[in-house]
């Protein structure tokens, strides 16, 4: 069941981190089309700036789950890699239930933008008036996603430890 949970998870953290990454060119594109409406036309368009951000947004916290996925969040690990293993392995076990509680903080915080956004229908001070529950759902559907990996990786991490395994070497889900 674990297994089938986590494969479920790992196809749609990756989902977010492929999505996250063809914003980028959407991003460059949307820039582009400003510059030409606004230096060749002389007809801004007006929207980049804030599209943009809201992209930027979307991007980096899609992507936060599938960046801890390919162990690319900055770890530091002088210390604890010169510890004995099984010492280090409940370190390890430690940080990552630490990393837990705090990402549950956040889902509640960013479940609470959200809905504090849908109340009193917050919008943009632009002309546009865009809903700002859109790109805020991004930051909460990152927190969420990464938070579920987190917790597959205490189940994982739980079990190396049970089996006398090192949990520091095989960090990375791929």
């Amino acid at each position: 069941m674990m297994k089938r949970v986590s494969f479920i998870l790992e196809k749609i953290v990756d989902f977010g981190g492929y999505f996250s990454g063809w914003l980028v060119p959407l991003m460059m594109i949307l820039v582009a089309v400003e510059v030409f409406m606004r230096y060749v036309l002389y007809q801004p368009l007006m929207v980049a700036d804030e599209f943009s951000a809201y992209l930027l947004v979307a991007l980096s916290y899609l992507g936060m789950a599938y960046t801890w996925k390919q162990g690319g969040h900055v770890r530091i690990n002088l210390l604890v890699s010169r510890l004995p293993s099984r010492f280090s392995n409940w370190i390890r076990l430690m940080a990552l239930i630490l990393v837990l509680i705090f990402l549950i903080g956040l889902d509640q915080a960013g479940y609470k933008m959200i809905m504090y956004a849908l109340k009193i229908n917050l919008r943009s001070e632009t002309w546009l008036t865009f809903p700002l529950f859109w790109p805020q759902l991004t930051i909460f559907i990152g927190f969420i996603l990464l938070t579920l990996l987190l917790v597959v990786e205490v189940a994982r991490t739980i079990t190396k430890i049970r089996a006398g395994e090192n949990v520091e070497e095989t960090t990375k889900w791929v």
